[in-house]
């Protein structure tokens, strides 16, 4: 009871002179009343101890609790008798923690688990009742029928308390609970109170299904006040996922966002969303945002404002308009994106033009293109230099490729230099690129990419070599280019660079280096070594000889492995991965049983995924009644006689995906197959029960 909470005046006035009596009766008074205002007595009854009137403070205390035992309010009567338990320890009598108990007992009628939780947490025979008690609450916040979200993994509803080993369960809406220890309940366990968004898409899922659908501004204002802290995009569609189809989900959040009390903040990957009071609070929070924050910050809060209406427009072209004469001579870069959105809002446009035509006549236009973060901004720069010096563009574009780093612009800036007819200046920049890639990471990559290409320039096709070779491995690895890295890696995939001057134009010797230093880095997927490997090998095979085993299969056996991919890849791996996350964040990992069953369960699957995936680049899919019928082979229905004349039942030979023994289907790896295949109508062959003659082949018909 230590939060400071308003009194009224006559108890004020009593207290600061110590009328003891007046405090007294006050507080009988206030017995009287109805309702009880229990938190005003709780703040006196703090204030009377704190001036040392502790015997009375008790006595004031002890006579609220029996007021509120008399009523209904169980919650704050459980309050004030956990108080006088408090004061009592460490030996409180009997009967006031038995009247505790009785309160507690009251207030949690409806949980289905109260008498089990009660008989685990005898508190009238603890030594610290208090802890028992909070034992008890905790088990009893989670109990039976509760909606919780469980921490990192959703929202669902508890559906078993197990007392004995300490353990809930949560049904998330997989295949099985969600398992809680006990002694983590609190910290990975967060019930959610009536009304909540998340509590009620258990609840009442259909009737919250029309109302996100038929009001989205006013449901993504709850789901935000359901997550209670500024969210991403990400933690938004968790909260909707089953309620909002993904084929909605752009329309729909486009619409939702036009709330006026959605307020964002950050940018890119720290992008926020949250929810204000109202539509005024939200305009003022930002305004107030927008003359305080860096200018980084400041346009993104720009845009925002822009769209919320034109008296906010007008207040945030005022304050851009202010802050350009300090940035055009401190930070020209972020002045001219300054000016480009204040050009888009009410009064700003006059001012825009001029802040733009002072920086564009700067002699740096290097410095200020490399302070444009904004692609589409930096475009406006480079056609601006255009106009403003039709004879030094050139010279200024073909250096400010070697800094760009997005690949549009560098595409524009490539195509308009070989158009307007300096090709040359291309080429020498690319010469820069090539000679010392580490340093020109973001080019290097978009020329490998660009080479693939049909229309890609002479100057960046003639550098389409082997030596690229030598620079690939590089890029997957320097962290000149971490953040690039996907791209890069994707040089290796079919069809781009790297596969075609293995199979086009580099020697055996260049083909088995590279595939070799492939092969020892880690981060390169399988699937895209073995895919190098291949390629490198085409140097020393013939290419209609393919020496890796084939799997045979039908159509229906291919999309059954394809379908189990794609749920070991979508559900199963990324589901083990959050229960990995959450039982990692218990604590201790040499202990936790659960973290390991779940990162061998993880590694067991991630195996099967990787085989599945290898198999399915060795399928060779069965046509039904395509077979040879010559002699047995896979995708043929073998007929048979015994020694006596007596026909048996025929025998299929399929691949192992088919394999069926109740319906007598083999595998062609299997050692029955292994003995016909090859065999001609007439041949004897060997079969588990003895030897037998083939009478007819058919081909298999599905």
């Amino acid at each position: 009871m230590t939060e400071s909470i308003e009194i009224r005046p006559e108890f004020s006035e009593a207290l600061e002179v110590e009328a003891w009596d007046r405090v007294e009766e006050l507080w009988l008074e206030a017995l009287d009343a109805t309702p009880i205002s229990t938190h005003e007595l709780f703040e006196v009854r703090r204030l009377t101890w704190k001036a040392g009137r502790k015997n009375l403070a008790r006595t004031l205390l002890e006579l609220l609790a029996d007021a509120l035992e008399e009523g209904s309010e169980s919650a704050d009567a459980l309050a004030a008798l956990r108080e006088l338990v408090r004061l009592a320890s460490p030996h409180p009598p009997a009967e006031l923690t038995e009247r505790m108990i009785s309160v507690f007992a009251k207030e949690r009628s409806n949980s289905p688990s109260i008498e089990a939780v009660l008989a685990k947490y005898p508190m009238v025979k603890a030594r610290r009742p208090l802890e028992e008690l909070d034992a008890a609450e905790c088990w009893l916040d989670h109990d039976i029928g509760s909606v919780v979200e469980v921490v990192g993994q959703g929202v669902g509803r508890v559906v078993d308390l197990n007392l004995e080993l300490e353990n809930i369960k949560v049904d998330l809406g997989g295949s099985r609970p969600v398992s809680i220890p006990f002694g983590a309940a609190r910290r990975h366990l967060q019930p959610l109170p009536d009304g909540d968004f998340r509590r009620r898409k258990v609840e009442i899922p259909e009737e919250l299904t029309d109302f996100v659908e038929n009001e989205p501004g006013a449901a993504l204002a709850e789901v935000l006040e359901s997550l209670g802290e500024p969210s991403n995009v990400s933690a938004i569609k968790t909260a909707l996922e089953g309620l909002l189809p993904p084929a909605k989900w752009t329309s729909w959040w486009t619409r939702a966002r036009k709330n006026p009390r959605i307020l964002s903040s950050g940018s890119g990957s720290r992008l926020r969303y949250s929810v204000s009071h109202s539509a005024e609070s939200a305009d003022e929070a930002l305004l107030e945002e927008l003359q305080t924050v860096p200018p980084a910050g400041r346009l993104v809060i720009a845009r925002r404002l822009a769209d919320r209406g034109q008296e906010t427009a007008t207040a945030a072209a005022a304050v851009l308009e202010a802050s350009l004469a300090d940035l055009e001579s401190s930070e020209p870069g972020f002045a001219w994106q300054t000016a480009g959105i204040l050009a888009t809002l009410p009064g700003g446009s006059d001012a825009a033009e001029s802040s733009r035509q002072r920086l564009i006549k700067t002699d740096a236009p290097l410095a200020l293109l490399s302070g444009i973060a904004d692609r589409s901004a930096r475009s406006e720069a480079l056609t601006a230099i255009v106009e403003s010096s039709p004879e030094g563009w050139p010279a200024v574009w073909a250096e400010w490729l070697l800094h760009e780093e997005g690949t549009s612009l560098l595409a524009e800036i490539t195509a308009k230099l070989e158009a307007a007819g300096h090709a040359e200046l291309v080429d020498q920049a690319m010469e820069a690129v090539f000679r010392n890639h580490a340093n020109h990471p973001a080019q290097f990559v978009w020329a490998c990419e660009t080479m693939s290409e049909d229309d890609c320039p002479d100057s960046i096709r003639s550098r389409m070599t082997p030596s690229v070779l030598e620079k690939i491995p590089d890029a997957i690895t320097r962290k000149e280019f971490s953040s690039i890295r996907g791209r890069a890696k994707g040089l290796l995939d079919g069809g781009k660079v790297a596969i075609r001057l293995l199979m086009e134009s580099a020697n055996a010797q260049q083909a088995a280096r590279f595939s070799q230093r492939i092969s020892r880095l880690d981060s390169v997927e399988p699937q895209r070594q073995r895919l190098v490997e291949q390629a490198a090998q085409h140097q020393h095979q013939d290419s209609s000889i393919d020496d890796r085993p084939v799997l045979a299969a039908s159509k229906g056996a291919v999309e059954a492995k394809q379908e189990e991919l794609r749920t070991l890849l979508e559900v199963d791996i990324p589901k083990t991965l959050k229960g990995i996350n959450a039982a990692a964040a218990e604590g201790d990992l040499r202990e936790n049983f659960e973290y390991h069953m779940l990162r061998d369960r993880q590694e067991l699957q991630s195996a099967r995924a990787a085989k599945i995936q290898e198999e399915l680049t060795l399928v060779r899919i069965l046509e039904p009644g395509a077979a040879d019928v010559s002699a047995v082979n896979i995708g043929t229905v073998i007929h048979l006689e015994d020694e006596n004349g007596n026909t048996l039942k025929p025998i299929t030979i399929m691949g192992a995906w088919d394999a069926d023994l109740e319906r007598r289907i083999f595998a062609n790896g299997s050692d029955l197959a292994q003995r016909m295949l090859g065999r001609s109508v007439g041949n004897e062959v060997e079969i588990d029960d003895g030897s037998a003659t083939i009478t007819r082949i058919e081909p298999w018909k599905g």
